[in-house]
């Protein structure tokens, strides 16, 4: 996407901010008859749990002291430690699961390096992050005496391919987030896991359709999405935020074409200066709420925000509303469609423990999806997170968000999970004609 990205000419991004209209428009007013065209399927979710406390005294039973401590190492994804995102989440849940299960406490270096279980985080080097940079960082981690290294995001798919072949890694076992058994640097090719190796991924596209849902019951009609990169999570998301306005739409017995939504990919996880033209054009041209997805690429829908007056906008993955770092812009946080990385490190490593240093059958050489089932696609609201203010609607009711959880969660309401963006793109996303997308490519 960044490569098609840069042959856009400077007159072209000029035309598409002056008129907002697509190079690959797509109108929902008309498209009523495309939908069909949209394969629908679901994953199928594994319900995990939300034990994150080992047994008392299982870690003495398997033979760990503060002289031999369990170890637990995670290496960044593209990013820093401190993203606010992926990377930042995954690593505090490393750090909530020692400390509550017998490590000592956070040091400044933002580490547990005392008790029964130890925490130590690697970031490749700003000038090495590719597969080489992270299989390096892995090395550094497994040199550290790590017992599991977490992976949290899909560019470590290809470095899971190559630290499995270069048998370095037998001892050690592998929590990844977001990856599949596809070699990214070789054509996708596809290969297997060993039994040290469990990745999650989770249903995007719910947490995505319930951010859709409460914008447009919240009464916003004009909405943008703005994407890192097209990839399957991303794309999840986006396409469920679509389905989720379409669905409350219906809901609400709306006319032809009364949701309209900008949709574009920034081509990079972080905040690019088209990006930010073209959330700054949909602000000042009547989009009423922006939900940034993607790594750092919120920041470009902050920036906008801040350029129109401090419009609403949408995070994503965490509750991004708690992030006292954004200043004004956390009170324009309405909501986040959030992953619950956090929740799901603490449960997947209790279940190492508790399998005797195992996955266990039901994870161990998988790839297991989550979602709204085991609380893992959610929106934040001041019970589940502590924070009072993270619930920006003032129509959009915490009850009438519960109902349409449950409906989720007992699948009387089913969200796409297909993630092919290019088919979604073509055909309006699979929305009624409620629903006008203008598709930027």
């Amino acid at each position: 996407m960044k490569k098609q990205f840069s042959l856009i000419s400077l007159a072209v991004l000029v035309l598409a901010l002056g008129s907002c209209t697509s190079t690959s428009s797509i109108s929902g007013s008309n498209n009523s008859s495309t939908t069909d065209e949209v394969d629908f399927f679901e994953l199928e979710e594994t319900d995990i749990g939300t034990d994150n406390t080992v047994d008392d005294g299982k870690l003495a039973e398997l033979n760990y002291t503060e002289e031999k401590p369990l170890r637990i190492a995670l290496v960044t994804d593209s990013g820093t430690l401190n993203d606010h995102s992926f990377n930042e989440s995954a690593w505090n849940g490393v750090n909530a699961f020692a400390v509550t299960n017998g490590g000592g406490t956070i040091g400044s270096d933002n580490m547990v390096s005392d008790g029964l279980i130890q925490t130590h985080y690697y970031q490749p080097a700003e000038d090495n992050y590719d597969t080489q940079g992270r299989l390096e960082a892995m090395r550094s981690a497994n040199s550290w005496g790590a017992d599991v290294i977490v992976l949290p995001g899909y560019l470590f798919q290809s470095a899971i391919k190559q630290a499995i072949d270069s048998g370095e890694f037998d001892d050690v076992h592998f929590l990844a987030f977001d990856c599949v058994k596809e070699d990214s640097d070789n054509g996708n090719a596809a290969y297997e896991y060993t039994d040290n190796i469990t990745s999650i991924i989770y249903r995007e596209e719910q947490s995505g359709f319930l951010a859709g849902y409460a914008a447009v019951k919240e009464g916003y009609r004009n909405l943008g999405f703005l994407g890192g990169m097209a990839v399957p999570a991303v794309v999840r998301y986006g396409s469920g935020y679509c389905q989720g306005a379409d669905y409350a739409a219906s809901e609400l017995g709306l006319e032809d074409g009364a949701i309209n939504i900008q949709y574009y990919y920034a081509g990079e996880f972080q905040a690019t200066t088209a990006a930010t033209q073209y959330c700054t054009s949909w602000y000042q041209r009547g989009t009423e709420v922006i939900f940034g997805c993607g790594g750092a690429v919120y920041q470009s829908v902050i920036s906008a925000s801040q350029a129109a007056g401090n419009k609403p906008w949408i995070g994503v993955d965490v509750n991004q509303h708690a992030d006292t770092s954004l200043g004004q812009s956390q009170d324009t946080c309405i909501t986040s469609a959030m992953k619950n990385l956090q929740e799901s490190t603490e449960v997947l490593l209790t279940t190492y423990v508790q399998n005797d240093l195992s996955w266990g059958d039901s994870l161990a050489g998988e790839v297991v999806t989550v979602g709204a089932q085991s609380e893992s696609c959610v929106l934040p609201t001041p019970e589940t997170t502590g924070d009072p203010d993270c619930w920006g609607f003032e129509n959009f009711t915490i009850e009438e968000y519960d109902s349409i959880l449950a409906m989720l969660k007992d699948g009387s309401v089913k969200v796409n999970s297909n993630s092919n963006n290019e088919q979604l793109s073509t055909h309006n996303f699979g929305c009624s004609a409620k629903v006008s997308i203008n598709y930027i490519a």
